[in-house]
């Protein structure tokens, strides 16, 4: 099996060696078997015989976002394991295997230990120790080189989630300071963007919680596997079911473990979700099933549309009102045709064309049915590949009672994601699925988000020159005009930090292609990875249990995380390396001196205040209940966060997550639609020569490619795979467990395949998360287009075609 031959940490190794290595390693630190031990939560010392255990606070603030609290135990200042810390809410009380192996990765044989300068090529892995000195020194005369001929906005930045806590983030500011460019990684963002133009935007105690889950009727799971992706998530949909009686669906092209769950499982074709929610939803409207009530009070539904431009006809086109003024609200028409603003109507209609003072409308509902009207059961069903009586079953669950209707990521992945979304939510508001006990679903559990923990403001600080952002799929797009929308793209340096950009991010060999005309690239990080081997210079990142800080993900909680050990060898914190960076720049005025003005200014507002929420107080307390679990529903009083109040199906404006100079179709963005992903169709002629749809999944053993080389892991998969239904696999002479190569136009990846009749014919499903050096040759992420969409630049990993082929190795 061919490896990487050189990497910062010196020669290559087996993969056998390392876990033996990897296994003394730990032994030699102290740690023997008692890392895998979950214990509740213990007082700060404990008794263990010859020696004392410090236990200290600890979070674990990667990717997945649940941001569970721990246990760290520490012995003669070693960090020697991981257990559960006792919560208020024993929800909360959790950490999964993932978590259990921190002590691991603190002690792994890949961490690096001081920085690096490449005296070699890039990815040759010839690498020269320097001092902390000599790298801030050549890190910052460079910045200031290239902001003198090229302008500040050639410097350019690029930070992911492998720490998403407010000193980690601390780079941003220092962007933001310099004036330079923003590389925004675009990965799930068609999530992010679709809820609030739709439903509206809710955090904290304004939007809804996991423990309403329990008062569904039926539970839709729909294009994610919460029992591995989602696992915070996933016992409450389980006890919904177990111990409340729900019916759990779920639609998903793989038969995953939380299909294994399902009382009613929908493998649909990859790609068509959105065709199967407007069949849905035409067979609401056609059976009588639409919640009309519903509609006319919580949605658009009764809105008058100009058909001239599209635009809500407003009470200043009819002259009772000034344009743009906070009483400018859009019309509506009376049964008797009186006319009135939205909200003051009693009872408006919701169909209709009409002319009113010379303007021809049409209500909003009406422009959706219009859409609805063409995708009969019988056309999605062939789409789809969903029988027509399944079609028509889920329409009539999806009405029956209070259900919540769960949107993942795996429909995010796809270029007509958007839409899909669209789709979805908008069916959901035909089959009246808001603001009831049961609604509450994913999307909407950033409701869960601790209030009082505002650290985002903080990324731009007063008097600062601001930084531009570039999305960066978006930005491998536009390389050959080197424009991005109006502006000049012309990076000479890029600084990466908590980020594998190689490991994670689409169009490897167009990233490639673009880092040629990279001057400077530093890359920060704890360990090694396939990133960090195409550095220029490498610094090294501290542990999270080796620096103080706070998090406050969806839990409701702020948890503190002690500093439990001194960092090891020469790496230092984000902040720390960010704190020297500040300085060489010039550029004290806008940092803070210390973490704790930093954290200071994190509770730094209102809120906070209201609550009594303060860093002494975390520190002091270890966790902080920002507002007790509940059973809200987001828009249970009737209002949601959009512009006009209400439920969205139909966008007046479009929102842009980036210009980058793209065209938009505004008339068919405005309302649901389904069409094909742009390349993993079949009817794609490139579907003739590259046949199978790539997707990956989420993996137990992993968050993207964090934890990817811990040894325990390391235990239960050894090496990459991936899973192919055996009637693609025999037809291409290829027996379960060959090594087979993965191939189209844009790279070559060669690994075990494994058959699983779970899988489509058709598609291939990759364990998400290796890096570069684990695999026989190539590397997965090399096959991902850079495909972007005119409404969100997103990274759409699952709109790939490939071929496979038996390998010889």
């Amino acid at each position: 099996m061919k490896h990487v031959e050189g990497t910062i940490l010196g020669a290559a190794i087996g993969r056998r060696s390392f876990l033996k290595g990897s296994a003394a390693a730990v032994i030699a630190a102290g740690l023997g078997s008692s890392l895998c031990e979950s214990q509740p939560a213990v007082a700060d010392e404990k008794k263990t015989g010859a020696s004392e255990d410090i236990v200290k606070p600890g979070t674990c603030r990667g990717g997945c976002g649940a941001g569970c609290q721990m246990n760290v135990h520490v012995r003669d200042g070693k960090i020697v394991k991981t257990s559960r810390r006792k919560q208020s809410d024993p929800d909360v009380t959790r950490v999964c295997n993932k978590g259990l192996t921190h002590a691991l990765r603190v002690y792994a044989e890949d961490r690096l230990k001081y920085p690096m300068k490449r005296v070699g090529e890039r990815g040759e892995g010839k690498w020269e120790q320097i001092s902390w000195d000599e790298a801030i020194t050549t890190i910052s005369d460079k910045w200031k080189e290239v902001a003198e001929k090229h302008g500040p906005r050639a410097n350019g930045f690029l930070c992911g989630s492998g720490n998403i806590t407010p000193d980690s983030q601390h780079g941003k500011r220092l962007c933001s300071a310099m004036g330079a460019t923003l590389l925004d990684a675009a990965q799930d963002r068609v999530f992010y963007a679709s809820f609030p133009p739709i439903v509206g935007s809710f955090k904290g105690a304004g939007g809804g919680g996991r423990n309403d889950l329990k008062n569904a009727k039926h539970i839709f799971i729909w294009g994610f596997n919460p029992s591995e992706g989602d696992s915070q998530t996933f016992h409450y949909f389980l006890r919904a079911k177990v111990e409340h009686g729900a019916k759990m669906i779920v639609i998903d092209p793989t038969f995953t473990i939380a299909a294994s769950k399902a009382d009613l499982l929908v493998p649909i074709h990859p790609g068509t979700d959105g065709a199967l929610a407007l069949a849905m939803a035409n067979v609401l409207v056609n059976e009588g099933l639409a919640k009309e009530d519903f509609l006319k009070s919580d949605t658009v539904a009764p809105c008058l549309v100009k058909e001239a431009d599209g635009k809500y006809l407003r009470l200043s086109d009819i002259g009772k009102a000034t344009v743009g003024a906070p009483e400018d609200k859009c019309v509506v028409r009376a049964e008797d045709g009186s006319l009135g603003a939205l909200g003051e109507v009693a009872n408006p209609v919701i169909r209709g064309t009409f002319a009113i003072e010379g303007i021809e409308v049409r209500t909003a509902y009406d422009l959706l049915l219009e859409r609805v009207s063409e995708w009969t059961p019988e056309k999605a069903s062939e789409i789809c590949d969903v029988p027509v009586e399944t079609i028509r079953e889920l329409a009539h669950l999806v009405q029956d009672g209070h259900n919540s209707v769960n949107i993942g990521l795996g429909l995010d992945h796809v270029t007509n994601g958007m839409a899909t979304f669209s789709s979805i939510l908008s069916m959901c508001m035909i089959a009246g699925q808001y603001g009831h006990p049961g609604n509450t679903a994913k999307g909407m559990f950033r409701g869960e988000i601790s209030i009082g923990w505002m650290p985002y403001g903080l990324a731009n600080p007063k008097g600062a020159p601001g930084s531009q952002v570039f999305y960066s799929p978006a930005l491998l797009n536009c390389m050959e005009s080197k424009k991005y929308g109006d502006k000049d793209i012309n990076i000479k340096t890029l600084y990466i930090w908590d980020h594998n950009l190689f490991g994670t991010q689409v169009g490897g060999v167009r990233w490639r292609k673009f880092l040629e005309d990279v001057e400077l690239l530093v890359v920060a990080d704890v360990v090694s990875t396939s990133t960090t081997n195409y550095a220029d210079i490498v610094l090294p990142a501290c542990h999270y249990f080796e620096t103080e800080t706070a998090s406050g993900d969806d839990t409701r909680y702020v948890f503190h995380n002690a500093k439990s050990a001194e960092p090891l060898y020469e790496s230092k914190s984000d902040f720390d390396i960010f704190k020297m960076l500040f300085e060489k720049m010039d550029l004290q005025e806008y940092d803070f001196k210390d973490i704790d003005e930093l954290m200071n200014a994190v509770f730094d507002n209102p809120t906070a205040k209201k609550i009594n929420l303060t860093w002494d107080r975390v520190k002091e307390e270890g966790s902080v209940l920002t507002f007790e679990p509940d059973d809200r529903v987001m828009g249970q009083e009737g209002t949601y966060g959009t512009p006009t109040g209400r439920l969205q199906f139909y966008q007046e404006s479009i929102p842009l997550d980036t210009d980058y100079g793209q065209t938009i179709d505004f008339m068919k963005e405005r309302l649901p639609y389904w069409e094909p992903p742009m390349e993993a169709w079949k009817e794609n002629p490139l579907a003739e020569k590259y046949p199978l749809v790539f997707t990956s999944e989420r993996s137990k053993y992993k968050v993207h490619t964090q934890y990817t080389r811990v040894p325990w892991l390391l235990e239960f998969e050894d090496e990459p795979y991936v899973a192919v239904n055996p009637v693609d696999c025999e037809a291409r002479g290829i027996a379960d467990g060959d090594y087979i190569r993965m191939f189209n136009d844009r790279g070559t990846c060669t690994l075990r395949v494994r058959f699983n009749n779970g899988i489509r014919p058709g598609m291939v499903v990759i364990d998400h998360g290796w890096d570069l050096d684990q695999f026989v040759d190539g590397f997965y992420c090399d096959l991902l287009g850079y495909n972007v969409t005119p409404v969100v630049a997103n990274s759409y990993y699952f709109d790939t075609l490939i071929e496979i082929e038996k390998a010889t190795v």
